[in-house]
């Protein structure tokens, strides 16, 4: 009896529970949205690591890498980004080559030789930025920006395309996105001054050229030609007018009975229309303000010569590894501010953020998760 009495009071106690554990937690929208994200970022990783590229021995093009021994073929590091959607390290190197790494850093899961010749040679590599899941930029010193994109389980790159907008004064670095108006942005230092501004970018159609004007023209003139001089023309015209226009009525009706039925019918929905092409621009120059800072920064800001680019909480963050400065930007007020980190960050190439805290690239020769320093 007392067993029976036991386990039915704990039945019905985890029953109680489970609907008192929805009511107030799960019940909660912002709880259930949490949730979904979390699953929908789970098959997300699931999608991108079991649709990795298969080894150099299955591959038939004897130039594809092979990604068996995934970590030594990194080196010369130039950027890294670590995504949290997809759980993997994104890593640009200064031989053009685009990896996709492991979250734990110890498999490769897939790999993209960019093209890296001709006149359109890359130059060096100054931010990255995933924008989706299966979409990543890339911007390089000389304003060239490259378009990574995912398409089924592989990495390709997509035409390159410059930033129009750009003046020679010009020092961009870093890379970042702005959600809401759908923009990037890199910061600039105008050379041989202090001043320190964002760069917001935009994606723009090209608008083709249509001759408007040579076309109304064009028509009026065939009108004004076309415009019968005297009416004795008319006249004389109309019975070959007539004839005429039995027989184009009649070559008509033939043509419409020779005319396959599934000609006539073709829906406009399937022909495809053309995507419209697209440019890179810049849209506006936001100038940041250095009146906050003390002193002591405030000297080393003159010297100023930034690394990286990280997003954290609404702030952008740069590094200057050479004057150990953390520089924190708040684009809502247009300022920036700096403070001291520890030497271990000197001489390093970049920046990118982790389970939101900012790591520091500090040995770029080789992929190794103990080259990345905690900055903050």
């Amino acid at each position: 009896m007392k067993r029976s009495y036991v386990l039915y009071t704990t039945l019905c106690a985890v029953v109680v529970g489970v609907i008192l554990c929805y009511v107030f937690v799960f019940s909660d929208e912002e709880i259930q949205r949490q949730v979904a994200s979390t699953f929908e970022k789970i098959d997300i990783q699931t999608s991108h690591q079991t649709a990795s590229l298969p080894p150099v021995e299955a591959a038939q093009d004897d130039e594809d890498i092979d990604t068996t021994d995934a970590l030594e073929q990194i080196s010369q590091i130039d950027e890294v980004y670590y995504s949290d959607t997809i759980g993997a390290y994104l890593v640009l190197t200064e031989q053009a080559e685009f990896f996709e790494v492991s979250g734990n850093g110890t498999r490769v899961n897939s790999v993209l030789q960019l093209e890296n010749s001709g006149k359109q040679r890359l130059d060096d590599f100054i931010g990255m930025r995933m924008v989706e899941e299966d979409l990543v930029y890339a911007v390089t010193a000389n304003g060239t920006l490259v378009t990574i994109e995912r398409e089924e389980g592989r990495w390709v790159e997509r035409p390159r395309k410059q930033i129009k907008g750009l003046v020679s004064e010009d020092r961009i670095f870093g890379l970042g996105y702005d959600r809401e108006s759908k923009r990037l942005f890199m910061m600039n230092r105008l050379a041989d001054t202090p001043d320190l501004e964002l760069l917001y970018i935009e994606e723009r159609e090209i608008e083709p050229e249509t001759p408007a004007d040579d076309k109304s023209s064009e028509a009026s003139t065939d009108a004004d030609t076309n415009t019968p001089k005297t009416e004795e023309s008319s006249e004389d015209t109309t019975t070959e007018n007539v004839s005429t226009n039995d027989d184009a009525s009649s070559e008509t009706a033939v043509a419409e009975e020779e005319t396959p039925d599934n000609e006539q019918d073709v829906p406009k929905e399937a022909v495809e229309e053309k995507e419209p092409e697209t440019e890179w621009m810049l849209d506006s120059r936001q100038a940041l303000s250095a009146d906050g800072m003390s002193a002591s920064i405030q000297q080393k800001f003159e010297r100023f010569e930034g690394v990286g680019l990280v997003e954290r909480q609404g702030r952008i963050y740069v590094l200057d590894s050479e004057e150990l400065v953390l520089y924190t930007v708040n684009p809502e007020e247009s300022t920036i501010n700096g403070q001291m980190v520890t030497p271990r960050v000197y001489d390093s190439t970049g920046m990118f953020l982790q389970d939101n805290e900012i790591f520091a690239i500090v040995h770029p020769e080789v992929f190794d998760l103990d080259a990345f320093v905690s900055v903050d």
